[in-house]
């Protein structure tokens, strides 16, 4: 194997690590953060860690720059007298880390000098750079190439399509959500069933095995309406009178969330689950806000986390769904029927649209 020496420890590092050390022998490791004049070991490699002042520059082993933050490391090493030559910031190596799908898609080879150092593109096009700035302005540029959607988003209204989450002409981006989950536990819906608002999913998602169907508003004496309760203050909370708690959509307009916590458990029977949901990355709802106004967005950990204090609750799961496309759909005012369906498929818990918890009752 080829001897190699690695400028950085950090996150680059570890993401590469197991791909380098199986396909290089590593000589030493070079960290700024090693006390200069000092020499140690890395870990529990036996493999002697300096400071970039400290190294023999005599060396003429290559240097791995393990770092998004190449160019300073290239500077740093040329000031003190190292061979540009030795220079090689593996971004060929997987896996991929930050922008290296988008260097790996343009970029065919780099190369290290003194003074600069230069890309050669997949079409053979030279491309010279001498410092940070110019090093992100090149990035820039292929990533409008790479992806079309930088373009699109910079050529964008500043207002949404709709600020109805598109309901004037279809379904909101993050019913699908709502519905998935609730289509996931309709298990649960079963026996005396509790709703806010209206019934709608009780019927529709607890069909024959719902004995009694029951509709809690803060205020509204509508038709349909079987109780006001305020779950935030407890007023009008009626005890143990369900099986099963759908509630969606609603925390995220209530301030004091641990009393709203403790309300739902009130509410249910022994044994019976609050199906609760809430929106990650969203648009407000105008009426809901404005009425009511609007407190938190929530992730996963955040959702679980509000029930953590009442004893007699136990969350049995807690599930995160949306992505990147859905996220930008829904905040635009998209409406489902402006995707395709496989575009709800995959779930990447960094843009939780809807967050959605199965909370017992012990």
């Amino acid at each position: 194997m080829k001897d190699i020496i690695v400028f950085g420890t950090g996150k680059y590092f570890e993401s590469k690590r197991q791909t380098i050390s199986e396909k290089y022998h590593i000589i030493g490791f070079l960290d700024n953060k090693q006390e200069a004049g000092s020499v140690s070991f890395y870990q529990d490699t036996g493999i002697e860690l300096y400071n970039p002042e400290d190294f023999p520059k005599e060396n003429k082993t290559e240097i791995f720059l393990m770092s998004v933050h190449f160019v300073g490391m290239w500077r740093q090493l040329c000031s003190i007298g190292v061979d540009p030559d030795r220079l090689i910031f593996p971004y060929m190596e997987q896996p991929c880390f930050d922008n290296e799908s988008v260097l790996r898609y343009c970029v065919e080879q780099m190369s290290f000098f003194t003074d600069f150092f230069e890309c050669t593109l997949k079409d053979g096009k030279i491309v010279k750079m001498r410092n940070e700035e110019e090093w992100r302005i090149f990035l820039r540029r292929v990533y409008r190439k790479r992806y079309p959607l930088i373009n699109v988003i910079a050529d964008m209204e500043i207002e949404p399509v709709s600020r109805q989450f598109g309901t004037e002409r279809g379904t909101p981006v993050d019913r699908v959500y709502i519905e998935r989950f609730l289509e996931e536990n309709k298990g649960y819906i079963r026996g005396q069933v509790l709703e806010i608002e209206d019934n709608s999913y009780t019927k529709r998602f607890g069909k024959d095995h719902v004995c009694r169907s029951m509709v809690m508003d803060v205020s509204s004496r509508g038709k349909g309406i079987t109780f006001n309760g305020n779950l935030e203050t407890g007023e009008g909370i009626r005890e143990q009178i369900a099986d099963c708690f759908i509630l969606t959509q609603t925390l995220m307009y209530i301030f004091d969330l641990k009393s709203a916590a403790h309300n739902i458990g009130r509410i249910l029977k022994p044994g019976g689950v609050a199906l609760v949901t809430c929106s990650g990355i969203s648009q407000n709802s105008m009426r809901c806000m404005d009425h009511y106004g609007c407190y938190f967005n929530f992730n996963e950990v955040a959702l679980g986390r509000i029930f953590e204090k009442e004893d007699s609750l136990q969350i049995v799961r807690t599930v995160s769904y949306g992505n990147a496309k859905t996220v930008s759909a829904h905040l635009n005012g998209l409406c489902r029927e402006d995707l395709r369906q496989e575009d709800f498929e995959a779930d990447d818990r960094y843009y939780p649209l809807i967050v959605g918890a199965v909370v017992k009752k012990c």
